[in-house]
């Protein structure tokens, strides 16, 4: 994904989250970057089955995604790089970066059942 897309996948994901206050997708993939040291957005809520990607859109730093009460963990991810996701599981997913945890680099997953068409 190139840099346009990826900001027009952000805006709209921001988009959402200021209309509806979460952003809800199911089987899709939505993105959160990582950026400033913090990750954006740093809450997030997806119906089960979604895919979460994160990206590292910073110029320098690298960082990493970790779960503790998993012990799931990205590894570094240096600028550019992604690493994904797919949640399958209601529930709220802690994490964070840990070279930069100390500095607040803190988000959480909120996994709800998948919306039923009537």
């Amino acid at each position: 994904m190139n840099m346009h897309e990826r900001f027009l996948t952000t805006l709209g994901l921001l988009g959402a989250l200021l209309i509806g206050g979460a952003a809800q997708a199911g089987g899709d993939v939505v993105e959160i970057e990582m950026v400033n040291n913090r990750f954006q957005p740093d809450e997030l809520e997806v119906s089960v089955g979604t895919t979460v990607r994160w990206v590292n859109a910073e110029r320098r730093s690298n960082h990493d995604i970790y779960f503790p009460d998993e012990e799931i963990a990205s590894g570094r991810l240096f600028p550019e790089e992604s690493w994904e996701r797919t949640f399958d599981e209601e529930g709220t997913y802690e994490y964070y970066c840990q070279p930069h945890h100390n500095r607040g680099m803190v988000g959480v997953i909120h996994v709800v059942a998948a919306e039923q068409d009537d």
